[in-house]
């Protein structure tokens, strides 16, 4: 078991926002893989928010197809889906049914236990994030908000946790609505997946936004 301490999961009301209020509070976050073998922690540190009908290069665009059905349902469930035929990526959908919202995750660090303490490692692209988890298309309706058997938990970081700075940049490796600044990093940490030329720094402050748990 790790040694890092978690507080209590966010419920399902912390995903019934819009998608980039979750995509920046999932930043330094912890994300909690269960199931009946073991146990996998990661730090959230790269994410993407993507709109719904209104946002082209989102899956619910032209409306809900066989892969993306689950982006239309609640709030706090896994959407994961293949790209290039070979790497898995996970989201978890926002905002009320109907509203086809949802948060790419692109990297986090992987803590893994060991006998001498706790090891880290580099989940950096949202295919070596799947991989480093063991999320695969089998997983895409997972709850992410608690259950039994196989189920996913997110934990809010502790006040103090990180001192780097959460920026913000367009998204990336994108060929529609390049320009939306709605990709959420945590700055100078090594996971992250790629850094743009000049990112902005968040007018929003943690500290003065208090998120629902």
């Amino acid at each position: 078991m790790s040694s890092v301490q978690l507080r209590a999961p966010v419920t399902r009301r912390f995903f019934e926002r819009p998608p980039d209020d979750v995509a920046y509070d999932l930043v330094g976050s912890w994300l909690v893989l269960h199931d009946a073998q073991r146990e996998r922690r990661a730090l959230i540190v790269e994410t993407e928010a993507y709109g719904g009908i209104d946002d082209p290069a989102s899956h619910a665009f032209r409306g809900p197809t066989k892969r993306s059905a689950i982006m239309f349902g609640p709030a706090g469930f896994l959407y994961v889906y293949l790209i290039y035929g070979v790497h898995w990526c996970m989201n978890v959908v926002t905002e009320p049914e109907g509203s086809a919202t949802a948060v790419l995750l692109r990297a986090a660090e992987l803590i893994v236990p060991a006998s001498d303490g706790d090891e880290s490692v580099a989940l950096r692209g949202p295919g070596n994030l799947t991989r480093g988890l063991g999320i695969t298309g089998a997983d895409n309706g997972l709850d992410c908000c608690g259950g039994e058997g196989r189920y996913l938990t997110f934990h809010r970081p502790r006040r103090g946790a990180s001192e780097l700075p959460t920026r913000q940049s367009k998204r990336v490796g994108l060929t529609r609505a390049i320009d939306r600044p709605s990709r959420y990093f945590l700055d100078g940490h090594d996971a992250v997946s790629k850094l743009p030329a000049d990112p902005s720094t968040l007018k929003r402050s943690r500290s003065a936004r208090k998120s629902p748990s």
